[in-house]
Order: structure tokens, then C-alpha cells, then sequence
């Protein structure tokens, strides 16, 4: 049996067909192939789908992966791919789109399924699916209503109305006392539509209309409309038999036809019993029993498709379409804004958090049909606000960039620029502007933003200090440190008086205060901020809550900064194992921060743990990300360790390329690593070349980060090392003493890096006794038997590496 995801149920009644599902066969094997309507039937309603639902089913055992992907909205889409990336082994990237990209290469390999078949249903716009579109041994089948496929990518295949064979076999199979004769006047009065004759099967069934009794409906229907069609016929003689059966039903679907053509749980409706409702209609959504049973009446009817559970309805877009034309501008109003409350009432809320993510996946599809963006009701754009939020928070920011910018223009021009809505739908769209690469749009819009929200609601509004947090990260991507951190610490001072010490979002806000002090270098005031923040979390958070996690790595960084590299491995050892997924970004960290720790320790499992760590970030962040190159820049380092300067220039040299074009070329983690890459090239004596490196990163950090930071430290430790190469002592030696001087002030004269300071400046000046109190230092900092000392005796200088602390 294969694999299958997201099929729909199959048609019990499905008749004829043979000649087309044979066509769709050797089609396949060229290539994509689209399923449309046929010309004379654009709006559709031949069978499109249904003959895609049968294919896939009958064919199915000659595949190993069967997945059907619903395609009218790109978020519906790319969560159904998701959905395919797990049961492919794929672990999920931050980001969706690298995991779509992965699923699609899988499938294009063969890996692990060869034979696969993927069905898009209503892909209207051949442009959305084209980047997932896999190619190799496996099947793309694609249901449309949209003719502007070219052939380059897919085949067109039009689905025409049935023949009269099948049309009467059709309706004797739905009623067998039906004779052939009968059976043959009604299709023909049907012309055969598919979707006419099975809305006519159902609704004679449902009411009991004899044959006469439905054809004189429908001849007098008929000639009440100006443009009579079969399926606008039958779909008004099933509407109003519905009604004259149930008018609660008719209502219950009318308010179903403002939603999209997905599932609509019977979760949704029944959040309509907090609505002010009809009275008839008021007690059918009251209680549950009776809004299922009232759901399984619509099913008979033919107007929607009932899934075999009973849990949710869908309604075919031209029921949907036919149903608004009906509709008077009142009526439509009022339908309109009891789906949009009905909505809202169904919002479970905190979208952050995953267990509610299945809510808002029902609940999203549906926001564009019901143009939730126009509702007048703060509630209702809530529910768009925290839509935008949980695509950004399962991933998927590019669903979360397009709603986020939608509702920013929408409320712009209807509430205006400084509604707090609007406001915070721009807070919204700028995070998801930085997590999709458009870092300098986020932080313009960001700015903006800010200085609104100041004006408006003033500095301690609590959506304002969301914001300044939001400008605080694009400051610190821009490696303005001191920025970010005369912003962070008003923020926490204010977040402090209005919430508490222990209120969560204040203790995030102290979080990324620490993260500036990292960055700067003030290791010790990130420490005492980064104990303190994790007493509080680990009084309030279970034990191994990713909040703890990210906690515990920034205390372990500080440690590492701070030399202790034994205490910086036990902090990371005393988080709870299991308790955080490992690709979790927090794991991620403290998985490249037990790998450094590892190196300086002299531990020979350094190198394996970096690489590890290196791997996973690149499949959860991709190549481009400052984790993953933050990762590659500590594996470089752990590569130059074990003597291996060919991988390390390679990971560097990437490394570099990428941050200019990431963060710029000024930017400190831009020149940091690029002093890595100097460190490699003096290891292999081009040093004339490493001196000219260091010579333009040493300015460079002196501007933006200034002499005392450790990565300037590091960095003229090792242009002194150059200097000296080159024959010119006096400057060598001056600069030497110099950063001696400064990192006993910075790091402390106990610190294993101004050990090795002191070890170079001594090997210069060939002082014995300051070797050895050097030596002293570096035992005192290492321990006996630690690598450092194999280059000590070979009277080597010593490099003093940057690891990246994260962003």
C-alpha cells in the first residue's frame, strides 16, 4: 500500500471516465499534466477534481507516495508541503521555504520515494506552484480553472461534460428505480454537466421529488433566469429545497459560501452561537449534536461535501459564487458580518504557542473569502494580527510578510496611520521583513513604526516597548551594539516598573540586553544579567522550557568570554536533555557553544561536535543565516586546531563572502571573521598576505566596536604576529605590549587569552623570565597536557580565536 496525505475522500458513485483517466496515464509519463475546464464550461463543474480524486486512488498501488496538495491559497499550500516534509524525513528549516525547496529536491531525487505521485487542487495561478514543482520518476497531476498553463509547464488536459452513457449511469446509480428512458430525458435536459446531475440526483433524493416534479421545477426555474445555465438550474433547485426543508440549514450555508473552498470545521460554525442569530438558526448552532446533524442534511442536499467523519463541510466555488449572486446588498452585508464574528469567536488565541497552531490553520484559509482585512470590528483584525503571527511563528514568513502587508495597506487608507492596529500590523510585517532577508526595509519600517507609537501612545505603551525590543535586534544586525544597548536598558527600566522583574516579557527584554553586553564585550555585566534572568525563568518555567535553554547559553557564552571554559561546558551540561527539539535555534546555540568549549579545553571530540553543529544549522537556517555562519567560522577554528588550514581557508573564505553580503562589509562579525581567515593564512606563512588582511580588519574594528574590544584584541594580537613575520620588531613589539596592556584591563590578567598575549610579546622580546611566568599563566588557565603547550615548546606564537556570540 503507498503513502498517502491529504486525499480526499473517494466518489463511491464515480462512473465512466476511462478514456480520460487513460489519457491522464500516458500523459504523466511526459511530464506535469493540468486538468481545466472545457472550453465551453470555463467556470467548471466537468469533473476536474473528481477525476483527479479517482486517479489517484485507482493508480494508487502503482506509487509509493500519494500526497494531495490544496492550492488555492499559497499558506494552505506550502502547509500541506509541510506536511509532506515530515513523512519525507526532511527536518523542518526555520524557514518554510528551505524546507519546501528540500521536499522538492527529495522528490526530484527520488529520495526516499521514487515513484510518487502530487496532486495540486486548484492551482489558479500557475506561478504559485512553479517553485515546488519537482521534477523526475514521480507524477505531477494539477486541477485548475485558469487556461494560462504553457505547455513548458504542464500538459493541458480539458475535462468535458460526460457522455450520455455515463450521464445515466450516474443517475441510476444514485436512484435505480430510475429507468434508462427517465434517466436519459433528465441528462439530456442537463446537457450532461457532471456537476448539474449530480446536484439533481441529490436534491430528488433528499426531498423526494419524483422525475416530473423535478423537471417541471426546473423548466419554471428556468425560465426565470435571463442566462439560464444546467448548474445554475440545479444549484437553485437544490438551494431551495434546502430552504424549504430547513431554512436554518440555507442559512448555516449561506454563511459557509463567505468562506473558502476548504474545509470548514463544524469548530468554526459552532463559534457562532456567541453571535446574536435568528432564532431557528440560533438553535441549531447552539449545540453541537444539532449543528452536525444540520451539516449532514447540507451533505445530502448536494450543496457541499461532507468528509465521512461529519467534522467539516467544503463548498464548491461555484456554489459559492452562485449563492453571493443571489444575495441583496443587505443580505449580503449582514451574512457577511455574522461570518466575520463567527470568525473572530473562533479565535483560540496566543499564537505562539504550537498547541492552538491546528486552530489557526482551519481558521486561516478562510480570511481572504471573508475579506477579514475589511472587518470594522477590532476583534475581527485581531484575529488577522495573530493569523500574521502564527504563519511567522511555525515559519512560514512569506505567508506571514504577504497578510502582514496586506493589512498594513488595508488599515492604512481605513483606520489610518496611527490606529494601534495598524501599527501593530506594521510591528508584524516588519519582523517578517527581517526573517525573509529584507533587513534594511524592516528596520526603516521599524523606525517609523517607534517614533509613531511614541507619539501616540506614548514610551511605556506595551506596544511600543514590543517595538523599541523589535529596533533593539535591528540594531544589533547592523553591529550598532552601544545603540542597542542604551535602547534595551530603558526599555527593561520600563519594563520593570510597569510589569515587574519577573514578568516574562521583562525578562526577555533583560535577555537582549545581555546579548549587548556580549557583543560589546562586557562579559561580566552580561553574566550578572544572565544569572539573574535565569533564576527568575527557572522559578517560573518547567524544567528544560526553551526560554531556561536560551538563558542557560547566554550564561554559558558569557562564562566562555570570560575564560572559563570548564564552567561554561558544566552550565550547558545542566540543561534537561529531550525537554527542547535539537534543532530547536536555542539547542543550535548550545550545541556550538559546548563545541568551543570543547577546543579551548583541548577535548579531541571539538572538531566532530562543530562539525555536527555546522550541519544542523545549515539545514535549519540555510547558508546565509549569521547562526550557520557563526557556526562555520567556530568550525574553522577547531579545522586550523588539528593543522587542518585547507578546510579551515575554505569554511572562512565562504564565510567572509557571506557576511559581506549579509551584514556589509564594516559590519564587526563581517571583520571578525575575516581576522579568522588571516589567523589561517599566517598559519601557512603567506604573510605578507595575512598582514594586509589584518592591516584593513584592525581599522576597521577600532571604528565600529573601538581598541578595547576583544575582537580588536584578538585581532592585533594577531597583526602583531604579521608585523613580526615581516621582519619589523619595533612596531611588532609595541603592539604587542599594547594589547598586553589592554586585555590585562578588559579581560582580566587571569584570562587565557592575555596568557597568550603575554607568551607572544615575551617570545619577542626573549625574556626568559616573562616566558615563564607566561607559561605559569597558560597552566594555571589550561591545566598539563593541554594542546597549547605543544606550540609553547615549539616556540610558536599563540592565536587568540573569535567565536561569534549570537545576534
Amino acid at each position: 500500500m503507498p503513502i498517502r496525505g491529504g486525499l480526499p475522500p473517494r466518489n463511491p458513485r464515480f462512473v465512466g471516465r476511462e478514456e480520460l483517466l487513460t489519457r491522464v496515464r500516458g500523459l504523466l509519463g511526459n511530464g506535469p499534466v493540468v486538468l481545466l475546464p472545457s472550453p465551453d464550461h470555463q467556470l467548471g463543474g466537468t469533473g476536474r477534481t473528481q477525476l483527479a480524486v479517482e486517479y489517484a486512488y485507482r493508480l494508487a498501488d502503482t506509487y509509493d507516495l500519494v500526497w494531495w496538495i490544496p492550492a488555492e491559497q499559497n499558506a494552505g499550500m506550502r502547509a500541506a508541503l509541510a506536511g509532506l516534509a515530515q513523512q519525507l524525513g526532511i527536518p523542518e528549516a526555520r524557514d518554510l521555504n528551505r524546507t519546501l525547496g528540500a521536499v522538492r529536491d527529495a522528490l526530484s531525487r527520488g529520495e526516499p520515494y521514487r515513484n510518487w505521485l502530487v496532486v495540486f487542487e486548484n492551482a489558479n495561478r500557475p506561478e504559485d506552484i512553479m517553485p515546488y514543482l519537482p521534477s523526475g520518476a514521480g507524477h505531477v497531476l494539477v486541477t485548475s480553472r485558469n487556461p494560462r498553463w504553457t505547455a513548458e509547464v504542464a500538459q493541458a488536459l480539458p475535462v468535458p461534460v460526460f457522455d450520455r452513457t455515463d450521464s445515466v449511469d450516474l443517475l441510476r446509480a444514485r436512484a435505480p428505480e430510475l429507468s434508462a428512458a427517465d434517466a436519459e430525458e433528465l441528462a439530456s435536459r442537463l446537457d450532461d454537466v457532471p456537476m448539474a446531475l449530480d446536484l439533481a440526483a441529490a436534491v430528488r433524493e433528499a426531498a423526494g421529488w419524483p422525475l416530473s416534479e423535478y423537471l417541471r421545477r426546473y423548466d419554471e426555474r428556468a425560465a426565470e433566469l435571463a442566462f439560464p445555465t444546467p448548474i445554475r438550474v440545479a444549484w437553485g433547485l437544490a438551494a431551495e429545497a434546502l430552504g424549504e426543508n430547513a431554512p436554518a440549514d440555507r442559512v448555516l450555508l449561506e454563511l459557509c459560501t463567505f468562506l473558502a473552498s476548504a474545509p470548514i470545521s463544524w469548530r468554526l460554525l459552532w463559534a457562532a452561537r456567541t453571535l446574536p442569530l435568528e432564532g431557528e438558526v440560533a438553535r441549531t448552532v447552539r449545540v453541537e449534536r444539532r449543528l452536525r446533524a444540520a451539516m449532514r442534511r447540507i451533505g445530502r442536499f448536494g450543496l457541499a461535501d461532507l468528509d465521512p467523519a461529519g467534522e467539516s463541510l467544503t463548498v464548491h466555488p461555484l456554489v459559492r459564487g452562485m449563492f453571493g449572486q443571489e444575495l441583496s446588498s443587505e443580505r449580503h452585508a449582514a451574512l457577511l458580518r455574522t461570518v466575520r464574528g463567527m470568525l473572530a469567536a473562533a479565535d483560540p488565541g496566543d499564537p505562539d504557542n504550537p498547541a492552538g497552531w491546528y486552530r489557526y490553520a482551519e481558521l486561516a484559509p478562510h480570511l481572504i473569502h471573508s475579506d477579514l482585512l475589511g472587518g470594522d470590528a477590532e476583534e475581527v483584525r485581531q484575529l488577522v494580527i495573530n493569523c500574521i503571527r502564527f504563519h511567522f511563528a511555525r515559519g512560514d514568513y512569506d505567508s506571514s510578510r504577504d497578510l502582514a502587508s496586506s493589512a498594513v495597506a488595508r488599515w492604512r487608507d481605513a483606520l489610518g496611520e496611527t490606529a494601534e492596529q495598524t501599527l501593530l500590523a506594521a510591528f508584524h510585517l516588519a519582523n517578517a521583513l527581517r526573517a525573509v532577508g529584507r533587513t534594511s526595509d524592516a528596520r526603516n519600517l521599524n523606525l517609523q513604526t517607534l517614533r509613531t507609537q511614541r507619539e501616540v501612545f506614548g514610551a511605556d505603551d506595551e506596544a511600543t516597548l514590543a517595538t523599541a525590543n523589535s529596533v533593539g535586534g535591528d540594531l544589533r544586525m547592523q553591529g550598532h551594539f552601544g545603540q542597542a544597548r542604551q535602547l534595551d536598558a530603558d526599555n527593561l527600566v520600563r519594563y520593570r516598573r510597569l510589569f515587574g522583574e519577573s514578568f516574562p516579557t521583562a525578562l526577555r527584554c533583560a535577555n537582549n540586553l545581555a546579548a549587548d553586553l556580549r557583543l560589546l564585550g562586557d562579559f561580566r555585566g552580561a553574566r550578572t544579567l544572565d544569572e539573574q534572568v535565569l533564576r527568575h525563568r527557572q522559578a517560573i518555567f518547567v524544567d528544560g522550557h526553551p526560554e531556561t535553554l536560551s538563558s542557560r547559553t547566554g550564561l554559558a557564552f558569557d562564562l566562555y568570554g570570560l575564560g572559563d571554559f570548564a564552567g561554561a561546558a558544566a552550565v550547558l551540561a545542566g540543561q534537561p536533555s529531550g525537554r527542547v527539539p535539537a534543532d530547536h535555534p536555542f539547542a543550535l546555540w548550545a550545541g556550538r557553544f559546548a563545541a568551543m568549549a570543547a577546543r579551548r579545553r583541548g577535548q579531541p571530540e571539538a572538531r566532530e561536535l562543530a562539525a555536527a553543529n555546522f550541519a544542523a544549522c545549515r539545514q535549519k537556517f540555510g547558508d546565509l543565516s549569521v547562526d550557520t555562519l557563526a557556526a562555520a567560522v567556530s568550525l574553522a577554528h577547531c579545522a586550523r586546531a588539528e593543522g587542518d588550514l585547507t578546510g579551515a581557508h575554505e569554511l572562512l573564505e565562504r564565510a567572509v563572502i557571506r557576511y559581506h553580503a549579509v551584514l556589509g562589509d564594516e559590519h564587526p562579525f563581517t571583520l571578525a571573521a575575516s581576522a579568522g581567515l588571516a589567523a589561517v593564512v599566517r598559519a601557512a606563512g603567506r604573510y605578507a598576505e595575512a598582514r594586509t588582511i589584518d592591516h584593513e580588519v584592525l581599522g576597521g574594528l577600532r571604528r565600529s566596536v573601538g581598541a578595547d574590544h576583544p575582537f580588536t584584541l584578538s585581532c592585533a594580537n594577531g597583526f602583531a604576529a604579521d608585523l613580526a613575520a615581516a621582519g619589523e620588531a619595533q612596531p611588532a613589539r609595541e603592539l604587542a605590549a599594547d594589547t598586553l596592556r589592554r586585555s590585562r584591563q578588559v579581560r582580566g590578567v587571569d584570562h587565557p587569552d592575555t596568557a597568550a598575549c603575554a607568551w607572544n610579546l615575551a617570545l619577542g622580546d626573549g625574556d626568559e623570565a616573562a616566558r615563564q611566568q607566561a607559561l605559569d599563566a597558560l597552566a594555571k588557565a589550561f591545566g598539563d597536557g593541554h594542546p597549547v603547550f605543544l606550540r609553547t615548546a615549539a616556540g610558536e606564537r599563540l592565536e587568540t580565536d573569535i567565536d561569534l556570540p549570537p545576534l
